[in-house]
């Protein structure tokens, strides 16, 4: 039996999302404990750790510019941005002391638990700064002890993390729950790594990385483990408990921008109806569970259909959200997916003008589809997010317009609106010139937005230059673009900024969405850990039923079986 230490630190949780379970280190957990061996899980996103992060003298501080500014039509004024360069440079100061605290409890961990190997998971921005400060300080006294590294961060970038730290043994690119048991052998019995699927590795000085394996059958993937013994993070309030259910991974579409075939491979793979219904009654019974998120990118319409009819007919009481993709949705069926609990299906929309939407993403959709299909959602009931990019490609002051004309006559419940992101493996980065993209220097572009941090009390425009151009408009110019997109949405009456899980997550509050969203915004600008508390508190009480008790050896019995 090996011990496994699982760490995940995204560093400040500036959205509501950043509160609720992490199914990825579930399922790690999982996975180990079937083979027999001992796991915990330090997952960070937690109250406690915004308490940390934000103390009470700068939240006390920020509260009332931080709500001026959020309430501003236009720019902060050059008093405001000064007064919150000073708060925010003291907060980075603050968090810095932070981390290089959570730096020693978590070698204090270590000597405690005494683990064979230590799993990182990798997130961006402060997330990937943060944990790489954390596996250093590791490193530095435990020498011999082997640090493995996963996540977002690792299936992106790859090769390029070595360019930053040498420090772990090993990157996962592959699915993890297989290749958390390669890595135990590895570990405790001296497996090769030039064995193990999916791994990016430093030998004799070079970078090798072997092919990953086929992609798992996801009715085979381990029983997610969220007991209190194993990811201590889930007790008291500390987390929203709004659990993520693997319903499909792959992706066949090849979308600009998208990073969900780089992460799990263009095959479509899904899990069945049944089984997703299953855990989802077991996660009720063994921990009272009933708030659930589908975690597929394009999850099939036929997928979400036959798992509604399941849950109706069993009478599960429950209530979820998913993604839904406009090329595979059947509209005939969002009646039933309402009756058995579906609060919010997300879409991405990208772009209200077709020319526009073909050239610069390559999504099998027609305009015409997306409307009767949004429409037949909300006649259900269901709560539409349609997810934007602006300016994509190609776009002109008359495509935006267009987009504009077709966002206020459709009308979905939310639009959230982001620039576009030029992410690694996605054809907007494999081929800029193909899509009216510049980058200034292709080949530092990576290194340089490995570590890229969002400036958390500014406006996007005022964060950090990124270093591409879009129809030939530098960052502060199509930043600004999205901005005013933004605002003309509001200015008509559409919300803005709210993605399906916030939708549940306000349900269980008892908040509107709207609501929800402004509140949550000023709560995480100015650190409000309190106010935060409260809501999360609130949202267990909607999401958690009592619970049958459970030894954790019965986590082992009956699964797959």
């Amino acid at each position: 039996m090996a011990r496994a230490l699982l760490v995940s630190y995204s560093g400040y949780p500036f959205t509501p999302s950043s509160f609720t379970p992490d199914n990825g280190l579930a399922n790690l957990a999982g996975a180990l404990l079937e083979a027999g061996h001992e796991v915990r899980v330090l997952d960070y996103g937690t109250i406690s750790l915004m308490r940390r992060l934000f103390p009470a003298e700068l939240s006390a501080a920020l509260r009332p510019v931080g709500a001026q500014m959020l309430q501003s039509k236009g720019a902060p004024s050059p008093e405001a941005l000064q007064q919150l360069q000073t708060l925010s440079d003291a907060l980075d100061a603050h968090q810095a002391t932070q981390l290089g605290a959570l730096g020693e409890e978590l070698a204090a961990e270590v000597r405690s638990f005494q683990p064979d190997l230590v799993g990182f998971k990798l997130w961006n921005g402060d997330g990937f700064t943060g944990t790489v400060t954390l596996a250093e300080r590791l490193r530095g006294e435990f020498t011999s002890l082997p640090l493995y590294a996963g996540g977002p961060q690792a299936s992106w970038f790859r090769e390029v993390i070595y360019d930053r730290t040498p420090v772990f043994d090993a990157l996962a690119y592959g699915e993890g729950e297989q290749l958390i048991l390669d890595l135990v052998e590895h570990a405790v019995a001296g497996r090769p790594l030039a064995s193990i699927p999916g791994l990016i590795y430093m030998q004799d000085g070079a970078v090798c990385r072997n092919e990953r394996a086929e992609g798992l059958d996801l009715n085979r993937l381990p029983f997610p483990v969220y007991d209190e013994e194993v990811y201590p993070a889930m007790a008291g309030e500390e987390k929203a408990k709004l659990i993520v259910l693997d319903d499909s991974r792959g992706c066949p579409y090849t979308c600009g921008f998208c990073t969900h075939p780089v992460e799990s491979g263009r095959r479509l793979r899904t899990a069945s109806a049944e089984l997703l219904v299953d855990r989802m009654a077991e996660l009720g019974r063994r921990h009272g569970f009933r708030a659930f998120r589908f975690s597929g990118s394009s999850t099939p319409g036929r997928l979400m259909r036959q798992a509604a009819e399941e849950i109706v007919r069993r009478e599960l009481d429950v209530v979820y959200t998913c993604f839904g993709h406009f090329a595979s949705a059947d509209s005939d069926h969002f009646e039933v997916m309402a009756r058995s609990g579906l609060r919010s299906i997300f879409f991405g929309l990208e772009s209200g003008c077709q020319e526009v939407l073909d050239r610069a993403t390559g999504k099998p959709v027609r305009l015409t589809e997306v409307a009767e299909t949004m429409r037949r959602a909300q006649a259900a009931g269901i709560f539409v997010v349609a997810s934007m990019i602006v300016p994509l490609p190609f776009d002109t002051e008359e495509t935006i317009a267009e987009s504009l004309r077709f966002a206020i006559e459709t009308r979905p419940d939310s639009i959230p609106v982001q620039f576009p992101g030029l992410a690694p493996g996605t054809p907007w980065l494999e081929h800029p010139e193909q899509y009216n993209l510049e980058i200034d220097d292709k080949a530092g572009y990576l290194a340089e937005i490995l570590e890229y941090k969002i400036k958390l009390l500014f406006p996007p425009s005022y964060w950090a230059p990124l270093p591409y151009r879009v129809n030939g408009l530098d960052y502060r110019k199509f930043a600004a673009l999205t901005e005013r997109f933004v605002g003309a949405l509001e200015q008509a009456g559409i919300l803005t900024g709210v993605p399906d899980d916030n939708v549940l997550l306000a349900e269980l509050a008892g908040m509107t969405p709207r609501d929800f969203r402004d509140h949550a915004r000023l709560w995480c600008l100015t650190g409000d850990a309190e106010a935060v508390a409260e809501m999360v508190a609130k949202v267990n009480e909607g999401a958690v039923r009592v619970a049958e008790p459970h030894p954790l050896p019965s986590l082992l019995a009956g699964e797959g079986e």
